[in-house]
């Protein structure tokens, strides 16, 4: 069920939007490589990822206790303005996949 805080792009969540593109691919794209590395869990390499960047951005916004709208307005923005990692197959989130056994 699509809620008025989440803002979508086309069928994909704008944070999954900026998930793919970190991974310097599109969203049909990133699904299909997470369906094939990890089909029993399939959105844990995103929530591992974002749940690092609401760490990332938690650092640099030290103020911020609560995640209210406006804080997660910001927090999409933040996210739209980052540019791709410059090794998408070794990020954090499929690395910690990698290591606990899911296929590569």
């Amino acid at each position: 069920m699509r809620t008025g805080r989440i803002r979508y792009k086309g069928d994909f969540q704008l944070r999954y939007c900026a998930y793919a593109r970190d991974h310097g691919m599109t969203s049909e794209q990133m699904l299909v490589l997470d369906k094939d590395r990890c089909p029993d869990a399939l959105l844990t390499p995103y929530f591992l990822w974002l749940s690092g960047k609401w760490f990332e951005w938690g650092q640099l916004n030290p103020d911020r206790e609560v995640h209210g709208v406006k804080e997660e307005a910001e927090f999409e923005r933040w996210l739209d303005q980052r540019a791709p990692a410059s090794d998408a197959f070794t990020c954090e989130c499929h690395m910690t996949l990698s290591v606990k056994g899911h296929r590569r």
